[in-house]
């Protein structure tokens, strides 16, 4: 049983999450749609949340009354509905609509202008927490978001509301809790949406992995390297695929054929290296810098712009807007891997391949998860 469930238009989904991730730091349960599982009934699911769920914030905006399926009534009017004759409702106002009847006998908090960062000021928001607290026996739990990270009015706060379930938590003596901050980042790290932790784990092994393979194997100072490096591309594209079937991004026959999309794209990059001399005697520049600079965009967005369009094929249901980013996304990872070509940090190390290689990898990996953050929010 959640203590809240928040009822919203999914177009709203990335406000929600914000929401949803502001009150579990306040040690709260939340419930919504996000979290439902493949194969599983969505509305018998959501039903029985609803029924159980000590509070539910009803989220309005303007299209929540708009019926999704042809019905008189919305999903969101008719969760609110049900919370409404629970007497657990909790209505709050996104954006700006007028309130028909029933809903504008309720008093709507507003939080158009809410954001995270004004968690222990804002007073809408305050007042929102004032009512889940009465719904979930937790009075104190508008003064504990007010007393913030401070140590004296959390211990003040503590001794206030000694039976909140946080308060044994809370030093006695006002000093800073040396744990805070770790336990802080781990929640927030486990607030994340799934495909976001997997795709962000795989990005950050494989940009360590890309590190350490180009240290052992990459290239020498006279430009000779080992043909084990090949094999990075290939490892790193297995270990996105993996991250892209366990966040469920994908199921396991197209996650596996991602990694044909980014060898692929790997095949690209490294054939683009013929054109350099075309394009260096387009442009009468003969310079090293020029090759580097010319090579690094060529391979860098030629590389990333068919690996990510090939893994978008599979995902499906990719609009033009999408392709749009992707196309500027890796132009834009391109044009660094150009930068890097020039020999900026060549003083650091000496070879432009492992800065762009390493540099490519870890912005990749970010398009990548951004790409698969897109499909999780438009899959439900």
């Amino acid at each position: 049983m959640a203590d809240v469930f928040i009822s919203y238009k999914s177009r709203m989904r990335p406000r929600v999450r914000e929401i949803a991730a502001a009150l579990e730091e306040l040690g709260l349960t939340v419930w919504f749609d996000a979290e439902l599982e493949a194969g599983r009934s969505f509305a018998a699911v959501i039903n029985s949340e609803l029924a159980k769920a000590r509070c539910v914030i009803v989220c309005w905006t303007p299209d929540a009354f708009a019926p999704e399926d042809g019905s008189e009534i919305s999903w969101v009017e008719a969760e609110a509905s049900i919370a409404r004759d629970r007497k657990v409702i909790v209505p709050v106002m996104l954006e700006r609509v007028p309130l028909k009847a029933p809903w504008n006998m309720f008093h709507t908090e507003r939080l158009m202008d809410w954001s995270p960062a004004l968690v222990a000021t804002h007073g809408p928001w305050l007042a929102t927490l004032e009512v889940i607290g009465r719904h979930v026996g937790r009075p104190g739990l508008a003064d504990y978001a007010r007393a913030g990270d401070d140590p004296a009015a959390l211990a003040a706060w503590a001794r206030a509301y000694p039976e909140d379930p946080r308060a044994p938590a809370v030093p006695a003596d006002g000093k800073p809790d040396p744990t805070l901050p770790a336990r802080r980042a781990i929640r927030q790290i486990a607030q994340m949406p799934v495909a976001m932790r997997w795709l962000l784990g795989a990005t950050l092994f494989n940009t360590i992995a890309a590190i350490l393979l180009l240290l052992r194997f990459g290239p020498d100072a006279s430009g000779n390297a080992s043909a084990l490096i090949n094999a990075g591309p290939i490892l790193s594209a297995a270990v996105w695929a993996l991250a892209l079937w366990r966040s469920k991004v994908l199921d396991i026959g197209r996650a596996l054929f991602t990694i044909m999309a980014s060898i692929i794209g790997f095949v690209v990059a490294i054939f683009s290296a013929p054109l350099v001399e075309p394009l260096m005697a387009l442009f009468n520049t003969p310079s090293d810098q020029a090759r580097g600079f010319i090579n690094g965009v060529l391979s860098g967005f030629g590389g990333a712009f068919v690996s990510l369009g090939g893994i978008a094929l599979l995902i499906g249901n990719v609009g033009r807007d999408r392709w749009i980013k992707i196309l500027l996304g890796s132009l834009a990872l391109g044009l660094a891997c150009g930068v890097l070509g020039l020999g900026v940090l060549k003083p650091l190390y000496q070879s432009n391949f492992f800065w762009i290689s390493v540099v490519w990898t870890f912005v990749y990996g970010l398009l990548l998860t951004r790409l698969a953050l897109g499909r999780s929010a438009s899959s439900m």
